[in-house]
């Protein structure tokens, strides 16, 4: 094979880019100093008659709902108040989703990507908000992240030492306490959503909360319970699908209006409710404008001599409305100022530049069957022969059809070991990955059996792999320079959000293939 040293090394290289764009994702996702952020001044004037004596938010990490439906806490707190089906958004990963209850933002604005960055969030949280105004604020958890994102919101915070601990027990209550235990997400990651170690995990989690709330009086106290996601039945989150993504959301206390349906809720307004029976000021980073903020007026019930209060909360909610909608229309030069207007003029700009990395896609694969028929013509003059067109269509055939091929044989191959093409997949890392490598695998020797049948051609096969790979490289830089480094806004879709991780396995197996392939056709040359 001609040029088989260049070959080789254009294949390693490849392969040694995908372990590296593989390693690196994780850290070029967030952005904690968020984007597009508003700021609205919210000072209250008017103050509630009563205000809660202690306030209990109980975020049980990776709880699904209809888990969450069989608690008999659950049905305590839904007899007293309600309980919701909310919707905690498309990127159901666990930090991100305590980013966007506690400071009312979505995660495209919060910059709140993964689980793996500790740097506190730019964006206002509840817990700051409530500390600022005088409350001491508690956190119980089997993790520090909630500390970590907001170390300016906790007057104390304990972190348990294994997931044995009780993070409920031995805390004296503060005015407003966060208790947040992770053994039924644990379970969900190692056994699966409908395994029988997930339901001990959830009855666990009922008796523990059970006794806190034994401890309560619902007359002067406030509870909160929800979940950050569910978790699939095999296991794991990071997708949209409704098992994931709706959870069980029970407020119940004081100030809290009764309701028995499950009517639905924007997990964005979890923090603004909150603040509304705190009768603490909104966070200030909250999303206004195209917003579901009427509805924390379902949840609150206020006495008739707070009728001041409840004016002045309202008229902070316009407040807020007015401020992010200048903040938008300086953005977009003009009304109307709508976060759907400024993602629409943002994504359009993440369509030219796809557009971009596509035009290049397809230079290098017109070069590569360039190329190809150039090597052919020279092959059939060497031999004393001439090159028909057809022969050389037939050939640019081939190629478009195997690589086509290829890349949809890679797809089926992962829908049945993996699944669907998002975060849901990947669940633990040290699985996903030996996984992900075997689907490439199967994929190419498959594709290379295929090939052989067809062309019977080593240097062919090489050739046509080199072309795959050099494409899964293009597409794999092209995420970066159409989405941005860190992962910019707004979000790609869950199947773009998840493909450098799989895109970056597959340039690495593709590439060390091709490699192979070369040193194949060398030997048969």
């Amino acid at each position: 094979m001609k040029g088989r040293v260049p070959a080789l090394i254009f294949a390693l290289v490849c392969a040694l880019l995908g372990l590296f764009l593989g390693q690196s994702y994780i850290s070029r996702l967030p952005n904690h100093r968020g984007y597009f952020l508003v700021a609205a001044q919210d000072d209250i004037y008017v103050r509630v008659s009563r205000r809660p004596r202690h306030t209990v938010v109980i975020l049980v990490d990776g709880l699904r709902r209809d888990a969450a439906e069989t608690m008999k806490v659950t049905e305590q707190l839904a007899r007293a108040g309600q309980c919701r089906v909310s919707d905690q958004g498309s990127w159901t990963v666990s930090r991100p989703v305590y980013s966007l209850l506690s400071t009312g933002l979505e995660v495209d604005r919060s910059g709140a990507r993964n689980n793996e960055q500790t740097q506190p969030l730019d964006a206002e949280s509840i817990w700051e908000t409530a500390k600022g105004q005088g409350f001491s604020v508690s956190g119980s958890s089997h993790l520090p992240w909630f500390e970590e994102l907001f170390p300016r919101g906790f007057s104390r915070f304990t972190t348990a030492e294994s997931h044995e601990d009780n993070v409920f027990e031995g805390k004296t209550l503060l005015d407003l306490n966060l208790f947040h235990p992770l053994y039924v997400d644990a379970a969900g990651h190692s056994r699966g959503g409908a395994s029988p170690e997930y339901a001990a995990a959830v009855a666990r989690a009922d008796r523990e909360i059970g006794a806190l709330l034994a401890k309560l009086d619902l007359t002067r106290d406030l509870v909160v319970l929800t979940a950050d996601h569910g978790h699939r039945a095999a296991g794991g989150h990071g997708g949209s699908q409704p098992e994931i993504r709706q959870v069980l959301l029970c407020f119940a206390g004081l100030h809290v209006a009764k309701r028995t349906d499950r009517a639905p809720f924007d997990g964005r307004n979890t923090a603004a409710a909150l603040a509304l029976l705190l009768d603490v000021p909104f966070p200030k980073h909250m999303r206004a404008v195209e917003d579901d903020l009427d509805a924390i007026w379902e949840v609150a019930t206020f006495e008739e001599e707070d009728a001041r209060m409840v004016a002045e909360r309202r008229a902070a909610v316009q407040r807020f409305r007015e401020t992010n909608r200048t903040a938008l229309e300086g953005w977009l030069g003009g009304a109307p100022g709508t976060w759907s207007r400024l993602e629409a003029r943002e994504r359009q700009t993440q369509h030219v530049r796809a557009l971009f990395v596509l035009g290049l896609a397809l230079f290098f694969l017109v070069a590569r069957i360039g190329a190809a028929r150039r090597r052919d013509e020279l092959a059939a003059r060497a031999a004393g022969a001439k090159l028909s067109m057809q022969a050389i269509r037939a050939a640019a055939f081939t190629t478009f059809t195997w690589l086509g091929a290829a890349v949809m044989l890679t797809w089926l191959v992962h829908r049945a070991i993996l699944g669907e093409f998002d975060f849901t997949v990947i669940n633990v890392k040290s699985s996903f990955v030996p996984r992900a490598l075997a689907i490439v695998a199967i994929a190419a020797v498959a594709a290379s059996f295929v090939h052989l049948k067809i062309v019977r051609s080593y240097e062919r096969l090489a050739f046509d792999m080199l072309t795959l790979v050099g494409l899964l490289a293009v597409v794999n830089l092209g995420h970066i320079f159409v989405f941005g480094w860190p992962l910019g806004y707004p979000l790609p879709s869950a199947s773009m959000r998840y493909f450098p991780f799989f895109g970056a396995i597959a340039l690495l197996g593709y590439g060390l293939a091709a490699a192979v392939l070369v040193k194949l056709a060398q030997r048969r040359a």
